[in-house]
């Protein structure tokens, strides 16, 4: 039986096509998970986009996190929420610091 796989990369890391304008630090939405871009981009252009690693993101006043919650990334907000089901929010990681539901402010998150 022949090989199956080859491997490329570490994938912690890849490259990205730039569909539009991306600034280094912007959550970009994949199919079904994020990355966050480390480079800046116009459109056709290759960056790097990070797949895991621990990202401050600001979270919705509203939602409450604790270590472990699970968080998704709300492309019209440009924010993340513990709501999975609201219009298009894509699995993003988990909390891993807290943030009270009454007040704004960020969270950070493992991605991955």
């Amino acid at each position: 039986m022949g090989k199956e796989a080859t491997k490329i990369q570490e994938g912690g890391v890849i490259d990205y096509t730039a569909g539009g304008t991306i600034a280094n630090g912007d959550v970009v939405p994949l199919a079904d998970r994020v990355g966050v871009a480390l480079d800046d981009a116009v459109s056709g252009e290759t960056i790097s986009l990070a797949l895991d690693g621990v990202f401050e993101v600001t979270g919705t006043t509203a939602d409450t996190f604790t270590i472990g919650t699970l968080a998704y990334f709300d492309a019209a907000t440009r924010m993340v929420t513990t709501d999975a089901a609201t219009g298009s929010n894509i699995s993003c990681g988990i909390a891993v610091t807290a943030k009270a539901g009454t007040a704004a402010g960020v969270v950070n998150v493992k991605i991955g």
